[in-house]
């Protein structure tokens, strides 16, 4: 199943795990549920940890806008620069 499209753009951030994790990872592609790569499997997991985290009110919902191309919080772009 294609995810939806992003609203914003996507950007590419590095990370490391460990043998076991990756494994896991691609557990989770077998029947295309989590994506068809352990990257995008990763991808979305942390995007469900972030909204879990949201939930249980360690973090805060935000509004972002694109301002000059660029995504900001919507409280950062209020400030004056």
């Amino acid at each position: 199943m294609a995810r939806p499209s992003n609203n914003f753009d996507s950007v590419t951030m590095t990370i490391a795990v460990t043998p076991q994790i990756k494994m896991y990872l691609e557990d989770l592609t077998a029947d295309g549920m989590y994506g068809c790569s352990p990257s995008e499997a990763a991808r979305l997991l942390i995007a469900q940890a972030v909204e879990q985290k949201i939930r249980e009110g360690a973090l805060t919902r935000r509004k972002f806008i694109v301002q000059d191309g660029d995504v900001l919080s919507a409280t950062a772009a209020a400030l004056p620069s």
